[in-house]
């Protein structure tokens, strides 16, 4: 299986709340003692989760350009990958797994279902909390402290999902998945 998480290129973008499916897959890399190795249009590691082979691939494009990237490394039956990305949608400390749906207004989910010209593609949506200011200023902003300390938590239970996927089923991790709220005041 391949895991994209999605964000944008660049050091000034690392630590926006946008990039929080590349900071996902930094979290499962780093659990599993890989790191990423650069390539021209991504990074990528390889981890083994559970007995199963994964490629983690971070692209190096803009987040509304990543289904290129995708298209170029997904086989052409579309299956065996998963798409990681932020959801200004969800509150902080809430996790979203669903086997397909709609782009839900995010940039790249669109660009991935216009370019592969379908939805039916699992995606891990990572909650970052709406905001009472312009959205594209919101999700380009950093996270505060206390969000990272929710976030960090939110992304160890995130990944006891994705290895409940792999060595059981895909609807065992979804309901372990979907049942994370971390709030705050629990956040380490």
């Amino acid at each position: 299986m391949i895991i994209f998480g999605l964000g944008n290129p660049g050091r000034r973008y690392r630590f926006t709340r946008h990039n929080a499916g590349q900071l996902f897959l930094e979290q499962v890399a780093r659990h599993y003692r890989k790191r990423f190795q650069r390539k021209k249009e991504y990074a990528v590691s390889h981890v083994r989760i559970k007995g199963k082979n994964v490629v983690l691939i971070k692209p190096k494009c803009w987040m509304n350009q990543c289904g290129d990237t995708i298209r170029a490394l997904v086989r052409p039956s579309h299956e065996n990958f998963m798409v990681v990305v932020d959801d200004i949608n969800l509150p902080a400390g809430r996790i979203r797994l669903r086997s397909k749906g709609s782009d839900g207004g995010h940039l790249g989910l669109r660009s991935v279902i216009n370019v592969l010209q379908t939805d039916d593609f699992p995606r891990l949506r990572i909650g970052i909390g709406q905001a009472n200011v312009d959205a594209a200023d919101y999700v380009l902003g950093r996270f505060t402290a206390d969000e990272r300390k929710v976030l960090r938590a939110v992304i160890k239970e995130a990944i006891r999902g994705i290895q409940i996927m792999f060595s059981e089923n895909f609807i065992k991790a979804q309901n372990y998945i979907n049942a994370i709220h971390v709030e705050l005041d629990s956040a380490p």
